[in-house]
């Protein structure tokens, strides 16, 4: 009898652990989702990225260390000559001299099809991206434009003559140009002499197709427990403990976000870290 009630006793003991075991990683209910789904309840933030910039590369990208590894960053809305067109070493420099060594933010928009994180970098809650367009460091892009303030912050550079503007308008060659006539893909550079706002504009609207269908390639997400697109971090659980991967860092498409082991996603890094996940070594 002595042996039986033991038995019960073990067996009571283990149900009672693993009911606990359960309440300690299971995530809180949430009504209006399925419980596959783990993540903080923020649709409309972006994700937002912190780290130091150690390189410019180039008027328009930079490399940044982030407390989960390095990654590569290009500016969003704008293009900037190239280093082998008139003002391409000036327009590094400008960015150079603006955020080199700096402690930045970064809105992640997307990813390119370099791998580059696409986004607008942030200095002492300034837009940098802006900055170089309006001191005419940088051209509005187009192409992959959103905000037509660009247009506006690119005509009153153009206007004033700042920066690149400041050159013939013969010099004037939009850097997308520039690169499709190296690859053979231009016959003739377009002539921006009498480029204005409006002009500006309504390029921007007459890409907005061609934006949404060969847009560069969002990031990736598995398919299974996917986040909305605002909570990119993943948070994972292994061996070596709760490490979080941010996009474009090492292992980031590899590591799939398991919901019912505990494993979730986050907004920032900083919401990672305050929920116990440190940063990928």
């Amino acid at each position: 009898m002595r042996s039986r009630r033991s038995v019960a006793a073990i067996l009571l003991l283990l149900a009672l652990g693993v009911g606990l075991h359960a309440c300690a990683t299971r995530t809180k209910p949430r009504p209006s989702q399925p419980p596959a789904v783990s993540r903080p309840d923020v649709v409309e933030q972006q994700p937002v990225l912190e780290g130091t910039v150690t390189r410019v590369v180039d008027g328009d990208t930079l490399e940044v260390q982030l407390s989960s590894g390095p990654i590569r960053v290009r500016l969003h809305s704008i293009d900037t000559p190239e280093w082998n067109q008139p003002w391409g070493a000036q327009a590094k420099a400008a960015l150079a001299s603006r955020v080199e060594a700096q402690r930045v933010t970064l809105d992640v928009v997307t990813q390119d099809q370099y791998d580059r994180l696409v986004a607008v970098v942030l200095l002492d809650d300034g837009n940098v991206n802006a900055w170089m367009v309006q001191q005419g460091h940088a051209w509005a892009y187009r192409q992959y434009l959103e905000d037509e303030q660009y247009c506006a912050w690119e005509g009153a550079a153009r206007i004033s003559r700042r920066g690149l503007w400041s050159q013939a308008p013969a010099d004037w060659r939009a850097p997308w140009e520039w690169r499709a006539k190296e690859h053979g893909d231009l016959a003739r550079f377009t002539d921006y002499s009498h480029e204005t706002v409006a002009n500006c504009i309504a390029a921007m609207r007459a890409a907005a197709p061609a934006l949404h269908e060969h847009k560069p390639a969002p990031l990736l997400i598995p398919s299974s427990g996917a986040p909305a697109d605002t909570c990119l971090i993943k948070g994972n659980i292994s061996e070596s403990g709760r490490i979080y991967h941010v996009p474009g860092s090492p292992w980031y498409d590899e590591t799939v976000i398991d919901a019912s082991r505990g494993e979730r996603w986050f907004c920032t890094e900083a919401d990672a870290r305050a929920a116990g996940w440190r940063p990928a070594r």
